[in-house]
């Protein structure tokens, strides 16, 4: 199946509320047929717990602490530490369902971390990956109009980001960690949802501040 672009609408805004994001959008791609999700980087669990009240059992990671504790009151079973390092196999589950909400740019290793984690995902599973977009005219302007990048607490150039994110770098990720893309989506608020129609979706790499791709694990058993 031949990979996709879309453009959806994201409210999501304001670096204070990181841990407790509502991710409709990343439901949105969840299996409706899942019952074992691990997410990686869940924060406080508040996307995850909307899975938990449809009865999927989630598994999330996660590195700060507070989080990780009003994770857990929302029934998820939080394994707390360094995603890297963190060795999923001993909660003893196999999984439908991968998600990385804007985790993997701040990783070293993005492809070793995926690599693993699909080793534990059932064939035909599902991987979500949200990660900023570095194509976001914004970034452009800095580079090649002032000369510069400023870093920032949140956002595209968020301090703690360690790997820059594109369309092409996530699909590289997938395809070398053994599973095939299949959709892409920019995330775009009305405005500039407007914006991109108009330019019949060639501008929406440049609008879209984050993307989101869906990938398939198509062969091999869990081991």
């Amino acid at each position: 199946m031949p990979l996709t672009n879309l453009c959806h609408y994201s409210d999501n805004t304001g670096s204070q509320q990181y841990y407790s994001w509502l991710r409709r959008d990343i439901l949105e791609f969840v299996p409706p047929d899942a019952g074992c999700v691990l997410s990686v980087g869940c924060g406080a669990g508040v996307t995850e717990a909307e899975l938990v009240k449809k009865g999927i059992k989630v598994v999330g990671i996660e590195i700060n602490h507070e989080a990780a504790i009003i994770a857990r009151q929302h029934g998820i079973r939080v394994l707390e530490g360094d995603a890297s390092q963190i060795d999923v196999s001993t909660a003893g589950n196999t999984f439908d369902c991968l998600i990385y909400a804007d985790i993997l740019e701040h990783l070293p290793d993005p492809v070793a971390v995926l690599s693993k984690h699909i080793a534990l995902l059932k064939k035909n599973g599902t991987v979500i990956i949200s990660t900023p977009n570095f194509r976001h005219y914004s970034v452009l302007w800095q580079l090649f109009v002032r000369g510069r990048v400023r870093y920032t607490d949140a956002g595209i150039l968020d301090r703690t980001h360690i790997r820059i994110t594109t369309r092409k770098t996530v699909i590289d990720w997938c395809q070398k960690a053994g599973i095939e893309p299949l959709r892409c989506r920019y995330l775009l608020d009305r405005k500039r949802q407007l914006l991109s129609s108009l330019s019949f979706g060639l501008a929406a790499e440049f609008l879209a501040k984050q993307l989101i791709v869906a990938a398939r694990k198509q062969n091999g058993s869990i081991v």
